[in-house]
């Protein structure tokens, strides 16, 4: 059975039965289980989810936190021939004199650029990542990868999957210069990512590594038969090694499809190439799409290295026991007076281990009154601190982020509360 170019994919089901990416082989050593859309799935042990489910209500709307906004534009484009469509999303606060890395998130063969704001609630998913510390603030760009006349995800949308691989023109030569004009964007590659899903997971795979030298962060989620081979992904292994700042893979254990995204993990494990490989239990679906995006977010344009939910919870693996052995650093008690707006604050934390999790409590006092709070998510990777401190003042409820470095005897750390202050100030070690 052979298919023509502009057949490319003729059928997902037809690639999904007659090629190496979705035919299973028997092995008693892996779980197989029928696939349904896609074919038949055989799980490896290292086959499993990196990260925790997210939190209920993480793509709901939040009333007392600054909001973003998505708006739809049209961009000028040479390679199709006319006027395309993206949808658009500035962080709460956008400022125009404000450099802002860009994240190009991709949809599926039966989307368009409407795909993500109808099942993700992106705008929401991000204000509440950014206002609770775990996203930096970001412009997140959603067009529509069929890049042909029209673009409507109509008739046979299988009939459109050449025009998914037009769409790399597309985004190098029309959209990105367009919102790179439009947008107060910083242009440099390490402040660019791509992510996308089924088919613009495949599109992430074969235009972010295919274009090193435009793209640091790569996120395909359940990518579909238009990815390439490993080997012509990443011809050049020590130039993937020193560019890229992130590839995180993620599938469900329920895709029929996920034998792609197997390939590339195995090619990267043999090969050295540091990855996040994320499997969780969903199918080809818009749940496991809304987790990804969720849990991508929070390392993207971040130096700090995603933590597995066996790290963070400090369980078992002698990964995590080596991690959990170094935060011990933190344990003990640290006081710093910080310089706000509304008079200085002066700090005591106190960190413990409580069975082999870090858990904190700080006292803040301003204006001869006590303020007492929790302080959660404690971590220490390398040098590098982060933590989370909810408080209660005027009958507010606070989310208050710090990151910094651990030296010595010494956090110095930036203070962040939402959108309203940010201060820097050093913690130091209380002789016990």
């Amino acid at each position: 059975m052979r298919c023509s170019l502009r057949k490319l994919l003729c059928m997902v089901v037809m690639l999904c039965t007659v090629t190496p990416y979705c035919v299973a082989q028997d092995n008693p050593e892996r779980p197989r289980r029928p696939g349904g859309f896609g074919g038949p799935i055989e799980l490896a042990p290292e086959d499993v989810a990196f990260y925790e489910a997210p939190p209920e209500g993480f793509k709901d709307v939040r009333e007392n936190i600054p909001h973003g906004k998505i708006e739809l534009i049209e961009y000028d484009s040479k390679t199709v021939g006319t006027k395309r469509k993206a949808n658009v999303y500035t962080p709460p606060g956008y400022q125009p004199d404000t450099k802002y890395p860009v994240l190009y998130l991709l949809h599926g063969i039966g989307g368009d650029e409407m795909e993500w704001v109808r099942f993700a609630n992106p705008a929401v998913l991000f204000d509440n990542l950014i206002a609770d510390g775990k996203a930096v603030p970001m412009i997140v760009v959603m067009p529509n990868g069929r890049a042909q006349t029209n673009d409507r995800a109509e008739g046979n949308v299988m009939a459109s999957a050449p025009a998914f691989a037009v769409f790399e023109r597309d985004l190098i030569d029309d959209l990105i210069p367009a919102i790179e004009a439009e947008y107060s964007v910083d242009s440099n590659r390490e402040q660019r990512a791509i992510a996308g899903l089924s088919m613009g997971g495949g599109q992430s795979f074969n235009f972010g590594l295919g274009n090193l030298d435009l793209f640091a962060w790569v996120g395909p989620f359940s990518a579909a038969p238009n990815t390439k081979p490993a080997e012509q992904l990443i011809p050049d292994v020590e130039n993937a090694k020193a560019k890229l700042k992130l590839l995180w893979i993620s599938c469900g254990n329920k895709d029929g499809l996920i034998r792609i995204s197997q390939n590339v993990h195995q090619f990267l494990k043999k090969n050295g190439i540091e990855h996040v490989w994320h499997v969780d239990g969903h199918g080809h679906d818009p749940a496991h799409w809304s987790s990804s995006l969720y849990w991508f977010s929070q390392s993207v344009f971040q130096d700090k290295k995603p933590v597995s939910k066996q790290a963070a919870s400090g369980k078992n693996s002698p990964a995590s026991t080596e991690a959990m052995d170094a935060s011990s650093a933190l344990v003990g008690k640290w006081t710093g007076t910080i310089d706000t707006q509304i008079g200085s604050q002066a700090y005591v934390y106190s960190i413990e281990n409580q069975q082999g999790k870090l858990v904190g409590t700080a006292v803040m006092k301003l204006n001869d009154s006590d303020f007492s709070s929790q302080l959660s998510n404690l971590r220490l990777e390398g040098d590098s601190v982060s933590f989370d401190e909810k408080l209660t003042f005027q009958d507010r409820e606070l989310l208050i982020n710090y990151t910094g470095k651990l030296n010595g005897k010494e956090l110095q750390l930036t203070r962040k509360v939402g959108d309203i202050a940010t201060e820097e100030f050093v913690a130091k070690r209380m002789d016990d």
